[in-house]
């Protein structure tokens, strides 16, 4: 990183002190928040609205059941600046990755990494910490006495299962071919600021039912409805600091509802999807992709999305949150997706890798 400062380091610096402390219940609030900042360039193209149409190696995050669907070995990998210039990001968060199909289901395993470096210490100038008058005026040259890394960790491993059956509604209706893979995350934590360090263990477990609009209505133009659960960290993770000081991560129920068209006459497909996560309150989240030829992707989304209040029958007081986009090429076994995302302390670029075997 460069020696200069940046006029948002202050800012930053305070942000991961907030997130990783236990001695507030602040900290409980956002404990382990390292791990809300998302994976994959095609899920964060769309904002993050990417539960029910999880199907590639970054599933692991949103919903795991959709590693059910990864066709075959796939290796991968993301970076992402957080903060800051692309070349000079203030926090770096990368993600490491593989996932291996075996009949009927997957295994995977993937590691999680946020870093901070070079954080500036500066001594404490409070009355309580005894300086003399001379040795205050000494101090305010706003040279640090030294610095400090921040490096946060979380290693996955994950199980997925497909399921497929035909639902038999009867002699005088039809049978309805159904896809419901469910999966499950066990997760491993890992955060060091400074002097202190914690460790964590918890669980995610997803489930997604997929099945043709075509077949239900007899349409032929119509295209497939999905639905996504994941319940994240519903083992309660805590994150264990020593000393009795212990954060734990609160609970997240995600849920999505998507659509997926085939458009054959032009070679391309349509997805769109809605999220809602309970977390924080509320928050939601809205995603579309346009493919063509299986080679090409274009994406958009918003984040943090509030529909407000339905008054009269009209929504109200929308907030669209953060928007985001992004696009995807495929070539040969290659998969390269990128995401661009607004924000208040530098944009943020995502960029990850899939090659599948």
């Amino acid at each position: 990183m460069k020696s200069t400062y940046k006029p948002y380091t202050i800012a930053v610096t305070i942000l991961f002190l907030i997130t990783t402390l236990t001695s507030t219940a602040l900290a409980t609030r956002y404990a382990g928040e390292f791990l809300e900042i998302g994976v994959g360039g095609r899920a964060l193209g769309m904002g993050g609205a990417y539960c029910a149409l999880a199907e590639d190696p970054s599933s692991f995050y949103w919903n795991p059941a959709g590693l059910a669907r990864v066709p075959s070995i796939s290796i991968w990998g993301m970076y992402n600046n957080q903060f800051g210039d692309f070349g000079d990001p203030l926090a770096q968060h990368s993600v490491m990755g593989a996932v291996f199909p075996i009949t009927g289901a997957a295994l995977a395993v993937h590691w999680v990494r946020l870093a901070v470096d070079q954080i500036p210490i500066f001594p404490d100038y409070s009355e309580d910490a005894g300086y003399s008058l001379e040795e205050r005026k000494q101090l305010i040259d706003g040279v640090p006495q030294g610095y400090f890394d921040d490096a946060e960790d979380a290693l996955f491993i994950s199980f997925a299962k497909m399921n497929k059956f035909n639902l038999d509604l009867g002699w005088a209706f039809f049978v309805l071919p159904l896809e419901i893979p469910y999966g499950i995350n066990l997760k491993m934590i890992r955060q060091k600021l400074y002097t202190s360090e914690a460790f964590g263990i918890g669980a995610d477990a997803g489930l997604q039912l997929r099945f043709s609009l075509a077949d239900m209505f007899s349409k032929p133009f119509l295209g497939d409805f999905a639905l996504g659960i994941a319940y994240q960290d519903f083992t309660k993770t805590g994150i264990d600091w020593g000393e009795g000081n212990t954060d734990v991560i609160t609970q997240n129920l995600r849920i999505g509802l998507a659509y997926h068209q085939d458009i054959p006459a032009i070679k391309s497909e349509f997805n769109i999807e809605r999220v809602s996560n309970t977390r924080y309150s509320y928050d939601g989240r809205f995603g579309m992709e346009y493919i063509w030829d299986k080679k090409l992707s274009f994406r958009f989304g918003f984040s943090r999305l509030d529909w407000g209040e339905f008054v009269s029958g009209l929504w109200d007081d929308i907030d669209f949150g953060t928007w985001n986009a992004g696009m995807g090429i495929k070539y040969w076994h290659i998969t390269c997706d990128y995401a661009f995302m607004r924000a208040d302390l530098g944009n943020a670029h995502r960029i990850s890798l899939i090659y599948q075997f």
